[in-house]
Parts: structure tokens; sequence; C-alpha cells
């Protein structure tokens, strides 16, 4: 006998129609729990071979119903493309406290809508290329707009973002995800342009300089500047729709109350044993994630990323053995994980949550016997483009071999 259940819901599902031209769903024997393998099941004609590949025919029928529900989701969420959608008037408010519509650029040849975050580290490397993009198109009857749906972002937040960044345009708060739902907007940052009928002519990335795990020293496309060149041209976008990556939106979710799986109980200590090392206030990592509204507010990008086993991030070879402080998540830690996203992220008892977690000061070794410099002049990191990798040689200075205890790299 199987289990089979998905990792994204149908409702999620259609939130990602970029996403899913696959189906992701754990597949276990209900007597063995210690032994997980994880099937990308293809909708369409690509279903049934790859489930009788995995557990032969004579279980399809018994799974039949559970994978035809889901399958069904995605292909009607395959088929929905964001580009012809007309979109109707909306207003919101921006973080200077101002109620902004969308009538009140109706003069606009075309409004570009970028969905922003405040954390999120794609939207920071593009948000220069946002600014000079929006000033470059204004003469041309463009307007830019950002709008931020993230539940964990506050107004103060998205007001230090853009004074930050130098953004020109108005950012406009999205607090329910309404716009967002409206939009079909997933990720961040992704931007939609919309024609003068207020159509969506283009749905998908700013370029192709800039994604997960990769940076190029410049975009091989300018996705949004050729679509927008195409349409003041009166003509069609050759390119409709492009591949976003960044962020998920963090999106306002239901808790169940009556969830087995809690923040409280489980998640939090996860997270603190793997993640907040890096992910609390002052360190290396975009965001915090040492309390249940951080981490609501990332749950389902959280659900991405380890999935993904992008993050924790660690590199050593497993040919080499095993190490003490490797910070890989276990099955069981991230099956919690799915089932906590699955309930809606409830809370649960706040008694039960681990204790805070010791941040060190100063050092995170015993103080150390010697310090030694990266170099004697400040590296400037332009505020656009990428930077090659930079190589710094360093001489300790010693004249014998000399054993290292600890050694630890601080950034500054």
């Amino acid at each position: 006998e199987i289990q089979v259940w998905g990792n994204r819901s149908p409702s999620r599902m259609g939130r990602d129609p970029q996403k899913i031209a696959w189906v992701r769903f754990y597949v276990r024997p209900i007597e063995r729990r210690d032994h997980e393998s994880i099937l990308d099941c293809f909708h369409g004609d690509k279903l049934m071979p790859a489930l009788r590949s995995l557990i032969g025919a004579s279980s399809i029928l018994t799974l039949l119903i559970t994978f035809s529900v889901v399958a069904e989701a995605a292909e009607v969420a395959a088929s929905e493309s964001r580009v012809g959608k007309q979109i109707d008037n909306f207003t919101l408010t921006d973080y200077r406290g101002q109620e902004r519509s969308l009538d009140d650029w109706n003069d606009a040849e075309c409004v570009v809508v970028t969905f922003l975050g405040t954390e999120c580290p794609l939207v920071k490397l593009y948000a220069p290329r946002l600014a000079h993009l929006a000033e470059t198109w204004q003469d041309r009857g463009v307007q830019f707009v950002g709008i931020n749906s993230n539940r964990q972002d506050s107004i103060t937040e998205v007001a230090a973002y853009a004074g930050r960044h130098g953004i020109p345009f108005p950012v406009l708060k999205d607090p329910a995800n309404r716009i967002a739902d409206a939009f079909g907007a997933v990720r961040t940052p992704e931007v939609f342009v919309l024609d003068q009928n207020r159509v969506v002519r283009y749905w998908g990335r700013i370029d192709d300089q800039f994604g997960i795990g990769f940076q190029k020293p410049e975009a091989d496309r300018e996705d949004l500047h050729v679509a927008l060149d195409e349409i003041l041209a009166g003509k069609e976008v050759s390119k409709p729709t492009t591949e976003v990556q960044g962020c998920l939106i963090g999106r306002v979710l239901r808790p169940d109350p009556n969830g087995e799986v809690t923040y409280s109980e489980h998640v939090a200590h996860v997270l603190k044993a793997r993640c907040a090392e890096c992910h609390h206030e002052g360190q290396i990592a975009p965001f915090s994630l040492t309390n249940y509204e951080d981490a609501l507010g990332w749950a389902e990008m959280i659900q991405e990323v380890v999935h993904d086993r992008r993050m924790p991030p660690w590199f050593a070879s497993p040919e080499h053995g095993s190490f003490q402080n490797n910070p890989t998540m276990s099955d069981e830690e991230i099956q919690l994980i799915d089932e906590w996203i699955a309930g809606g992220c409830p809370e649960g008892d706040p008694a039960a949550l681990p204790g805070p977690l010791q941040v060190a000061e100063g050092w995170g070794i015993p103080e150390p016997d010697e310090i030694f410099y990266m170099s004697e002049e400040p590296f400037t990191v332009p505020a656009d483009g990428a930077v090659a990798y930079q190589y710094y040689r360093v001489s300790p200075g010693n004249t014998e071999d000399r054993w290292i205890k600890f050694a630890e790299v601080k950034a500054g």
C-alpha cells in the first residue's frame, strides 16, 4: 500500500503556472517511513508512464483518483496565461499614505507593474535597474508602479527600501494579496506591462542578467526593454512571457487551528537548528527567521528552497564522509515543514517554543590569537552589474608549521 500526497495543493499550483509543468509527490510505503523517493510526475500523456515505471501497473488504479485531481489542476493552471488579461481599476495606498489608483495613469501609453519585496536578494539587485528604466521610459509615456504584496513587509520597510534604492515611482502596499491575486503574480520581482487599454501584453522578468545561483556581466536579452519598444511601435510582443526567478510572494494564509504540526512545537525547532545561525538580525542571510511572523511570511519560499536543497547551504562532498556541522535538513524535518504549510502554518502554543538563539557577541570562536585582514584597502561594491570573483592572498608570516584550532571569517 502506498500513500501519495502533493507538496503543492491545487490552489497553490494555480498561482504558479510557470512551475507546474510537473507535480512533485512524495511516494512512501506506509510501513517503511524511513524510505522516501520523489517522483516528478508530468501532466498529460507522460503521467501514466511515469507512474507505471515507479509503482507498477497493478497499483495505478488505486491511485488514479488522487493523481487525476492534481493533474487536472495542473493542466488548467498551465493553460492560464496572464498575457491578454484585462486588469480592472484598483486602489491601494503607497508608503507615504497616499491612495493611488490604476486610473490615475489613464494618460500613460503603458503601465509597468512590478511586484517587489523588501528583502528578496533579486529585488535588491534589480532596484537600480528599475529606477533607471523608469526614468528612461518616462518621456515616452510609460508609467512604472511597484506593488508590495508580502505579508511580512511593513509599510515602514517598504518606505526604507524605496528610499535606500532611490526608487522614483510609486510603491503601493497590497495588504491582503488582493491585487497580486488579480494579476496572478507569484514572485518578486515579477513584471506586468499593461497597454493603453490596460491589457497585459508582457509578463515575466526584467531581463536575464540575474537569477537563482547566477549572475552575468550583462544581460543577453533585455526582455522588458524589448517589450516596451515593441508595444509603443504598435507591434506584437515577440516574447510575451518569460520565466520569472525570485522569491515567492508571502501570501496571507489561513491556519488550521487543529493542525497537528505547528510552528511552536515543531517548525521553530527545525529553523533554530538549521537556519537561524545565519537568518538572524545582523548576520549574512537577507532576512530573519527567529519568530513566527518571520517564518509565516517566508513559509512557501522555505518549502521551495529546502526541497531543491538550495538551503541550508552545504557544499562539502559526501565522498569524504560525514561532517558534524552539516546543516542539511533531514527528510523528516522537510516533511514537518510540508505538513505545517499544508495546514496553513498554525502557530501553536508559544510555551513550546525553543529557547532563544544564543548569538555570540564579537567573535563566534574563542578570542583569536592572531587577526589577519583581507586587504589594507576596502573593496567598493558597485550599485549595479556583476562583480567578478575576488581573490586575496594573505601571508600569516609563519616561519614554521602551526596547527590551527579555530578560524572565523568576519565580514565588515
